[in-house]
């Protein structure tokens, strides 16, 4: 349904579904849809430029088939086969030790190098340069085969065969000198390896005398058993030395006692000495004579100590019971130093010469010992350093070894020529002439030229945005479309009005309304008045009329100087007074039912707003009209009035001429139209071709 007095909103809402989906979609995919085209289309377009299938494919194929003729002579290719043995290893003595085979790019590579043709151009005495020689030559070789194949193109068969042949004895002169250059690199790269190597074996060497002078070293393994040899000793000694040193201090110990409990002087003479004290002094004299020779733990000794004990505790009870009845003055006592303390003091400074003689041992030899360990120490440390320098002096050694056999080996090498490739097959002069492929261009010729042909219809119509279908008006434009008007002839009258009527059929959503009470306003909406036709806007009118019974009235532009050339005659009826509100009472259709409006100045000053577009509906609202058609002027005269009539129609449909009018410009007026919220946007096409009607509406 349209926009109008019936507020039929959801009618509304489904018929400007397409319009609020094209709002929201990006412009660049607005604009890219405007190239879709109906197949027809594309089939009008083979149809229409078939001559161009037939002409340039034909036209091409005997260009080139000519080109071809032209440009190019008889030319003669004659083939030299080389064949590459495989050689054996260094182990049969073939091959010197490191020589590596040339790989087969660079054989590839040096068949065509400028050595090689410089030097074939100049034994053949030829009359081009070495560049020109190189397009005259081609080697070929499978990815798994060791022959290779010399061609050699030239107008003269002779001369070709005679290219090939040089051509190949150059190149394994060439190859042969490679060879050998690589084995000299390879000879002055083992000579540079070897001075290294020896440089090397003398800076190690130096190392290994300075570092054996440092640390007064004879050999390693002999220094470090002697050194161990000695460190075990020492501490033997002082082993020994410190439980001597011990059983020593031990003895002073017991002496330094014994002195104590021993009387400093004794009685050596009693008028009453009794045989019991000579045998006393007679027994400490043996037990001193057994503590200089015995152990103090001896049983010898402990029994001789006891005797002594038992035999002065006897002499004291005697003398005790004799000092009761003896008279002093009639005994007579000499005192004398006890030889026991004495000896006692002996032994004492004996046993303290022998600490200090010990003590002096045990730390001179823990001195030595300090010194050993550090020396042990020191030779563990530089055990692996020697130990690597004669690793490295052994093997420096036997590489150097190595390396002079490798070059003598490569010397006795060089002095023979060697080369694996050699002529399998000489080339001869060829007895026919290559083929130039003038039917094969012809094919690529009459190629080119189909897809000339192709490029240039494709080209054409995919910038040809004309519209002639109804999917540049739907599926392009994205507007609905109510249908297609073919040109009016005799022979397909048929179609014409049935176009109409599908027209009419196709907005019965918007036309089965109407009524004087709902007069419809329907507005023809151009982008140039080129492209609407009155006679069609008439038809269809009265189509309309007859069919639903309606009156109505056309709304049609006129300019200034068209209204100042029919004041002469019959003065045109204008409805600007009544829309401007300059008279209260709208103007009456003339016999052709139409009533003008004029755009002057005053509707550039005053553009018509809303109220005074609606007041039509009312003027003619009272006149029993259904239908009012406003057919506007020129969208570029004023864009604004253009849309805000628009704007305030209950229907708006923008006429399209068949192949004449642009998708471009209907697609600026679309634009502009949805900026203004213009709704119930419609289209038709008309002045169709009948074939091309038959065809699209199949």
């Amino acid at each position: 349904m349209i926009l109008s007095d019936n507020g039929d909103v959801e009618t509304f809402r489904e018929n400007n579904t397409i319009s609020e989906q094209e709002g929201s979609e990006p412009a660049i995919i607005r604009f890219t849809r405007l190239f879709k085209r109906d197949i027809w289309c594309w089939v009008s377009a083979v149809q229409r430029m078939w001559w161009l299938f037939a002409l340039f494919p034909l036209l091409f194929a005997v260009s080139m088939f000519f080109i071809r003729t032209m440009t190019t002579t008889n030319v003669y290719v004659a083939n030299c086969g080389l064949i590459r043995q495989q050689v054996t290893d260094t182990k049969s003595g073939i091959l010197p030790p490191g020589y590596v085979n040339i790989q087969k790019s660079v054989i590839m590579s040096l068949f065509k190098s400028r050595a090689v043709l410089e030097e074939t151009v100049k034994r053949l005495s030829l009359p081009y340069t070495a560049e020109q020689l190189f397009n005259n030559i081609t080697v070929q070789s499978e990815k798994n085969s060791d022959y290779f194949y010399v061609s050699a193109s030239s107008k003269d068969p002779t001369m070709s065969a005679a290219l090939a042949n040089t051509l190949a004895d150059v190149f394994i002169e060439e190859y042969k000198k490679l060879i050998r250059k690589n084995l000299e690199d390879l000879r002055d790269s083992y000579t540079r390896t070897q001075n290294e190597m020896e440089k090397q074996l003398e800076e190690i060497n130096e190392n290994l005398k300075t570092l054996c002078a440092e640390n007064n070293l004879t050999t390693i393994e002999s220094d470090i058993a002697f050194n161990n040899q000695r460190l075990l000793q020492v501490e033997d000694l002082l082993t020994r030395s410190s439980s001597t040193l011990d059983s020593a201090k031990q003895a002073l110990y017991e002496l330094q006692g014994e002195l104590a409990n021993t009387p400093e002087e004794v009685v050596t003479l009693r008028e009453k000495s009794t045989l019991a004290e000579d045998r006393l002094t007679q027994a400490e004299a043996t037990l001193k004579e057994y503590e200089q020779i015995y152990a103090k733990n001896n049983p010898l000794l402990i029994q001789q100590r006891e005797l002594v004990k038992e035999m002065r505790a006897d002499l004291e009870k005697t003398q005790q019971e004799d000092e009761s009845v003896e008279n002093d003055a009639n005994s007579k006592v000499i005192v004398q130093r006890n030889p026991a303390y004495t000896q006692i003091l002996v032994s004492i400074a004996k046993q303290r010469s022998e600490i200090t003689a010990l003590s002096n041992d045990i730390k001179l030899n823990n001195e030595i010992a300090v010194q050993l360990r550090a020396r042990r120490e020191l030779l563990a440390q530089i055990q692996p350093v020697i130990r690597q320098m004669e690793i490295d002096l052994a093997q420096l050694k036997d590489q150097i070894n190595k390396n002079k056999l490798q070059i003598t080996t490569i010397r006795n090498f060089l002095d023979r020529s060697f080369s694996d490739i050699s002529i399998q097959e000489l080339a001869k002069p060829p007895n026919t002439s290559l083929s130039r492929k003038r039917g094969m261009w012809a094919i690529i010729g009459f190629i080119l030229g189909t897809f000339v042909a192709v490029s240039i219809v494709i080209g054409c119509e995919l910038f040809n945005l004309s519209i002639r279908s109804s999917v540049d008006i739907e599926q392009a434009l994205r507007i609905k479309m109510l249908g297609m008007i073919p040109v009016l002839e005799q022979a397909y009258r048929a179609n014409y009005y049935s176009a109409l009527q599908t027209i009419i059929t196709n907005g019965e959503d918007y036309f089965s309304n109407i009524s004087p009470e709902h007069p419809l306003l329907l507005v023809f909406a151009p982008n140039k008045r080129s492209d609407m036709d009155e006679k069609i806007r008439e038809e269809f009118c009265e189509t309309l009329k007859i069919r639903l019974g309606c009156n109505y009235v056309v709304i049609a532009p006129i300019a200034e100087d068209e209204a100042a050339s029919s004041a002469a005659g019959s003065a045109p009826v204008l409805i600007n007074d009544y829309l401007y509100q300059f008279t209260d009472d709208a103007p009456k259709p003339d016999k052709e039912h139409k009533v003008f409006f004029k755009l002057d100045d005053l509707s550039f000053i005053s553009p018509l707003t809303s109220d005074q577009i609606q007041r039509v509906k009312t003027a003619y609202k009272s006149k029993s009209v259904s239908l009012i058609v406003w057919d506007l002027f020129d969208f570029e005269l004023h864009r604004q009035l253009f849309a805000e009539i628009a704007h305030n129609a209950d229907l708006t449909v923008i006429p399209m001429k068949y192949a004449q009018t642009s998708k471009l410009s209907v697609y600026r007026i679309l634009q502009f139209l949805r900026t203004f919220h213009v709704k119930n946007i419609v289209g038709f096409l008309y002045n169709i071709n009948n074939k091309h009607y038959n065809k699209v509406t199949l």
